[in-house]
């Protein structure tokens, strides 16, 4: 996986060529990951962005279910509005 800096976005032949060969990126900012870029085609756009939503909202209900039955209906609420903003 390659990674790449936001200050280097700028540098778009260098960035299509490493996303054409690897498939993602991983930008980031001041060192941190921030978000993947992934190559999509026309076609693959809408079923590439319902599985990685499908993912995300896994992820966040198996989290939910780690915490098990003590969480609250404010955990519960927290968890739903962190998935939604798009957080880890």
């Amino acid at each position: 996986m390659n990674y790449i800096g936001v200050s280097e976005l700028k540098q778009t032949k260098r960035m299509w060529k490493m996303l054409d060969s690897e498939g993602e990126l991983v930008l980031t900012k001041e060192g941190k990951p921030g978000a993947v870029i992934l190559a999509v085609t026309p076609e693959t756009l809408e079923s590439t962005v319902r599985s990685i939503r499908r993912a995300r909202f896994s992820d966040a209900v198996a989290r939910i279910r780690l915490r098990g039955p003590a969480m609250d209906e404010a955990e519960v609420e927290k968890e739903i509005a962190d998935y939604r903003a798009g957080k880890p």
